[in-house]
């Protein structure tokens, strides 16, 4: 059943303030890989290296409609939202790293600079790649005619930034070896984030006095903002600690909602990150990661001071777990279907 648009946004600001009657569930449509998602968008995008100008904004209006309409048709409480192209990773090209598409695997992924000296360079709204992710927002806002949110696109957190400067497997190392320079880094990066996230912030129109996200279909009211730390999952309980998570709550001080992106690896942060501020947390569940059951300690860690927003690909087992054992106040579930009909059976199964 179709929820008025009003109903939702007024329950995702409850679910915000952990004030919501009951769980929110919704489900994500389309490809998880960006290149299959927005098929029309990427016609033009070359396999292998890829530039500014081989990105062309008109091309993505399609899909974003096509993905706009199977979220509605599909229903549930999550409002779909248009965001600059999630397939581009923006702020580590912006950083001077490579970008690389893979229309074989349907995904993109940065390269290290040819010579990264451990000096991250200045923000600018001029940098090539923030100039052409800031050109999808007024031409997304024209097509969505004030039917969906244009919102905060994907930014890669300050470990992942790590990661893509100086390698996936060098980071680490770097810390060992020089932890000097990659605290310098970090303090770099973390100016650098908070400068480029507020340039996308200014630049949104609201919505219904809020802001939405791109892919999880999640609003806010006021400026949202959304990180991302999956390279936390190499590092070690202390080196999260010492290194990242000082930069992450930094991050989240400097936006009013900041909501964190984590993936069920081998090291979970949720106790350190359930004291920062944080407006919420999002823990996926992978095809191939623990299930939901394996994760309860986590989930009640977190909903016993944050919203909790569970993302992915939940087995019917997994979504009777989370219903019936957690507590819903705070609680948001979002499962990955392959069509509106399955999506309608879900959510029809769960009402």
């Amino acid at each position: 059943m179709q929820i008025p648009l009003s109903e939702r946004l007024d329950r995702m600001a409850r679910w915000f303030r952990r004030e919501n009657d009951q769980t929110l569930v919704g489900c994500t449509l389309g490809s998880y890989y960006p290149l299959r998602r927005y098929s029309t968008g990427v016609k033009r995008l070359p396999q292998g290296p890829v530039e500014p100008s081989d990105v062309h904004v008109e091309d993505y209006l399609e899909d974003t409609e096509r993905l706009y309409r199977m979220h509605e048709e599909a229903g549930g409480d999550f409002v779909f939202s248009a965001a600059p192209f999630l397939g581009l990773p923006w702020v580590e090209a912006s950083l001077g790293c490579g970008v690389v598409a893979d229309h074989g695997t349907g995904s993109t992924r940065s390269t290290p600079p040819a010579a990264f000296d451990g000096n991250v360079p200045r923000f600018s709204e001029d940098n090539p790649w923030v100039s052409k992710m800031l050109e999808f927002i007024p031409a997304l806002a024209r097509q969505s005619g004030g039917r969906y949110p244009v919102g905060v696109t994907l930014m890669r957190g300050v470990a992942d930034l790590l990661s893509a400067l100086y390698g996936s497997e060098n980071f680490v190392l770097r810390m060992h070896d020089d932890p000097a320079e990659v605290r310098r880094v970090v303090e770099q990066l973390t100016e650098y984030w908070i400068e480029f996230g507020r340039c996308l912030q200014a630049n949104l129109p609201e919505f219904h006095g809020g802001t939405g996200s791109f892919f999880y279909n999640l609003w806010s009211p006021g400026r949202l903002i959304w990180l991302q730390e999956d390279a936390v999952a190499l590092l070690s309980p202390r080196m999260y600690e010492d290194f990242i998570y000082r930069a992450d709550c930094r991050l989240a001080r400097a936006f009013k909602t900041a909501v964190m992106h984590l993936h069920p690896a081998r090291y979970i942060p949720s106790k350190l990150l359930v004291e920062s501020e944080l407006a919420a947390i999002e823990l996926h569940i992978d095809h191939d990661g623990p299930r939901a059951a394996a994760l309860e300690a986590h989930y009640r860690a977190i909903l016993e001071k944050k919203p909790l927003y569970i993302w992915g690909d939940l087995t019917p087992e997994d979504l009777e777990f989370v219903l019936t054992r957690l507590p819903h106040r705070g609680l948001a579930v979002n499962v990955v279907a392959d069509s509106v009909e399955a999506a309608r059976a879900i959510l029809k199964s769960v009402t």
